[in-house]
């Protein structure tokens, strides 16, 4: 039983520590998932009257769950690691079942971005940890694996100021640790060689069968030089046209302020210059510190050569009203989907660089290198 137990202990404890430390890599992650949460369930109230509620939520839920699996996994403080661990599956059990039966929210988040789970494996998953939590409750004994009480103290002190400084840390710069697609390094669109241009097909239809076949260009071309009767055999139906090169990332698009074409290829598939997009999801709580950082940065960039843009989900009218305020009238401004912005940065507003279609550099606006000695380079 003692094996059982301790084993039992290990694999609770390890799930609710990887749990929590992914969650504290990206809190705002866990924050905008909150978010969700809360309109899902018409609470959306709440963020309006307390914006500061869903970043404090993630850090305490990220370091309640990050210690939960420390206390089980080590044996510290046994009866209140059950009593934690019992709250939290009862609660989240009941949740993940809801919304997998209503699908209000189409991820959990309950591993940030790191691992993503649909909402009936999350809730599977719940009652596995559920099993495992009983077989604890049944077969736990008073042993504790640190000698002394000395040691559990020391040990949880240590956990919780790193936890906690490591999760705060997150929620004012970029994440340490980037599970998203915009992370540095990654190729966002194939440009140059790697590019491969559109590929076109035709859909004709067999006069004589009425069977329809779809002939890529170089079929086509083929069936016309073999069958001098192509012509009068085959009727059109449609033609389509797919391009392999698009981009890396589901649910963004840019377009220009009062503009409907979409331009995210062309704009990120220009190797003429590095590119740099300034994101501010919400101009409205948009940092005016962080502007008057970033605002020196993108003149020095453009005075470089570079192309800057800058992309907002916010509306025409407080674009107008930003452009005016900050005198930005050298930058061009683009509209995205607010949480395809939340995806490339978490800092409102931030900086992200691309060369040659893949991401070279992201900053937070309080991290951003002096600008002088970045384009002295």
């Amino acid at each position: 039983m003692k094996v059982i137990n301790l084993l039992a202990r290990a694999v609770f404890g390890a799930v609710f520590i990887f749990s929590g430390f992914v969650k504290a890599v990206d809190p705002w992650g866990t924050a905008y998932k909150i978010e969700e949460y809360l309109s899902a369930f018409s609470m959306s109230g709440l963020v309006e009257a307390m914006s500061w509620l869903p970043i404090t939520a993630s850090v305490v839920l990220c370091c309640l769950e990050f210690m939960t699996g420390v206390l089980m996994f080590f044996g510290f403080y046994r009866k209140t690691g059950r009593l934690v661990s019992a709250v939290f599956m009862a609660f989240f059990t009941i949740l993940t079942f809801v919304d997998a039966l209503t699908n209000r929210v189409s991820d959990c988040g309950c591993f940030g971005d790191a691992v993503t789970l649909t909402n009936w494996q999350t809730f599977w998953k719940n009652i596995v940890l559920d099993v495992i939590l009983v077989v604890i409750f049944l077969c736990e004994r008073k042993a504790d694996f640190a000698k002394s009480k000395v040691n559990a103290h020391l040990l949880t002190s240590i956990f919780s100021v790193f936890i906690l400084s490591f999760a705060i840390y997150n929620s004012v710069y970029e994440p340490v640790i980037d599970f998203r697609p915009w992370k540095i390094g990654n190729r966002m669109i194939a440009v140059g060689d790697d590019a491969t241009p559109p590929e076109s097909f035709a859909t004709y239809k067999n006069n004589k069968s009425g069977k329809e076949r779809e002939f890529n260009t170089e079929d086509l071309m083929a069936e016309y030089q073999q069958n001098p009767n192509f012509a009068s055999e085959w009727t059109f139906v449609d033609s389509r046209v797919v391009n392999t090169n698009t981009i890396a990332a589901d649910g963004f698009s840019l377009q220009a302020i009062g503009f409907d074409e979409d331009e995210t290829i062309d704009i990120l598939s220009d190797t003429s210059s590095d590119l740099y997009m300034i994101t501010a999801f919400d101009l409205t709580k948009t940092s005016d510190k962080g502007m008057k950082v970033i605002i020196p940065f993108a003149n020095k960039a453009i005075g470089s050569g570079a192309r800057v843009i800058f992309v907002t989900a916010s509306s025409s009218e407080n674009c107008a009203t930003f452009i005016e305020k900050y005198h930005l009238t050298n930058i061009t401004f683009y509209n995205a989907d607010d949480k395809a912005i939340k995806t490339i940065l978490r800092s409102n507003p931030g900086v992200i660089k691309i060369t040659n279609g893949k991401v070279a550099d992201k900053w937070s606006w309080r991290n951003l290198p002096d600008k002088d000695e970045y384009f002295a380079k």
